[in-house]
């Protein structure tokens, strides 16, 4: 049901990274993020607005800058 969540607003999954993102919303959600949470929390994440203003990661531990920039590299 959380990928169904995921998929209906556009998420795709990165196989390699391990996580759902979405390029328009510039918001990328680890695995473990969405296992850890419930549907009704993922849901207001995804609906959440972030004016555009960069990527927004949503994992369970704070990524570091620099995984932050490469997967902003990787992620478009």
């Amino acid at each position: 049901m959380k990928r169904d969540i995921l998929r209906q607003a556009n998420y795709k999954y990165n196989f390699d990274r391990d996580l759902f993102y979405n390029r328009q919303a510039k918001k990328a959600f680890s695995i473990e993020f969405v296992d850890d949470n419930r549907e009704d929390v993922l849901a207001r994440y995804i609906s959440e607005n972030t004016n555009g203003n960069g990527w927004r990661f949503y994992f369970n531990s704070e990524p570091s800058e620099s995984v932050k920039r490469e997967l902003e590299s990787v992620l478009g």
